[in-house]
């Protein structure tokens, strides 16, 4: 019996689990997806955790504190969700005083991650950090497109312009600079003299760093001007289609969490099995469901601590691996490239990747 004792694995206590989500409004169906996932992987694995507990995201700095009060006194382990900077800046300190983990699924801003990392704070992040959109397009330019004519564009707002600096920097840092760099208003119905520049310049490429409705409305003014254009943008093309189309071809850096890979099926099999559609944020919640079931009365983390746990710990989740860094950063790639087939946006292949890189200008 010794023996047996001695040889058995050591399981944890199963984790009180606090999410806060948005319980009114705009973004109250973003908490619905949080709360559906982590209900549709409990009902595969009951008794995976001891409870959950739910917490009012408002959205503001005085909602953060207050939803950190609360789940400090509900006495939870680990908190998901915080879906908006304000109220996760404002809860962070607060919850890693009481040594209490966050993860969040949808805020990108690099400063919390640089902020969490000066302070201490015990920040994960499944969302997608916004310096790495970037970082993927700039790759992707470099992979696919250094030996074409190729255009930076954006549309004047600043997640837009911001984004094609820093991608413009990145691509001059390593030695390839746009044949073309300009700038258009959104919102036309027409392009016309945007394409003509785009003509004049003679580029075949274009990166679009605005709205997927404004790039249709260019694709279509380059058709019928006769400008043979093949277009990449970011992470704003995965919207609903108007009623001008994408071209076929289109290639898009999108979040990871958009575009699911095979390793999602056996989810959204599950979400499906209850009339639901994998899609918003339910994937990504149920990936921290997964991660925190894999932790929860399965690993020993009283010996080292959850956020140690966390931070050394390869899971095995609906959006891949997740190994987290010594900051709280994902360390595999938070965005993919993805291209548009039949109006839909698909992981884009390795034999894909290389077809494109071969073709002739």
């Amino acid at each position: 019996m010794a023996l047996l004792l001695a040889t058995a694995p050591v399981r944890a206590e199963a984790l009180h689990v606090g999410i806060v989500i948005p319980q009114s409004g705009q973004f109250k169906p973003l908490g619905d997806h949080v709360r559906e996932a982590f209900a549709v992987w409990e009902s595969a694995n009951p008794g995976a955790f001891e409870d959950i507990v739910e917490g009012d995201d408002g959205c503001s700095e005085q909602a953060g504190v207050d939803a950190a009060a609360a789940m400090i006194e509900a006495g939870v382990n680990v908190v998901v969700g915080f879906l908006c900077t304000e109220s996760l800046a404002a809860a962070l300190p607060l919850l890693s005083d009481e040594n209490i983990p966050v993860i969040t699924l949808t805020v990108r801003a690099d400063i919390i991650g640089e902020e969490a990392s000066r302070l201490g704070w015990n920040f994960f992040r499944l969302a997608p950090r916004a310096g790495s959109e970037a970082e993927i397009a700039a790759d992707a330019i470099l992979r696919l497109w250094a030996d074409k004519s190729f255009a930076l564009i954006e549309d004047g707002a600043i997640s837009g312009r911001e984004l094609v600096e820093a991608i413009r920097v990145n691509l001059e840092n390593r030695g390839l600079k746009p044949n073309f760099v300009d700038n258009f208003r959104p919102g036309q119905a027409t392009q016309p003299s945007l394409v003509r520049r785009l003509k004049s310049a003679g580029v075949s490429r274009v990166f679009v760093g605005g709205e997927r409705s404004d790039m249709a409305v260019i694709a279509m003014e380059a058709e019928r001007q006769g400008v043979a254009l093949k277009f990449m943008g970011g992470d704003s093309l995965h919207a609903p289609q108007g009623e001008i189309p994408l071209p076929d071809g289109t290639i898009a850096v999108l979040a990871a969490g958009a575009t699911p890979g095979p390793e999602a099926e056996a989810a959204r099999a599950a979400f499906e099995s209850l009339g639901l559609i994998a899609e918003g944020l339910r994937i990504p919640a149920y990936a921290a469901a997964e991660i925190l079931g894999t932790i929860s009365n399965r690993m020993d983390y009283s010996a080292t601590g959850l956020v140690e746990a966390l931070r050394t710990t390869t899971f095995s989740t609906a959006l891949g691996p997740v190994t987290f860094d010594e900051n709280g950063e994902r360390r595999e790639p938070s965005f993919v490239l993805a291209i548009l087939r039949d109006g839909e946006f698909t992981r884009l292949s390795v034999e894909e990747t290389a077809r494109i890189a071969g073709e002739s200008q």
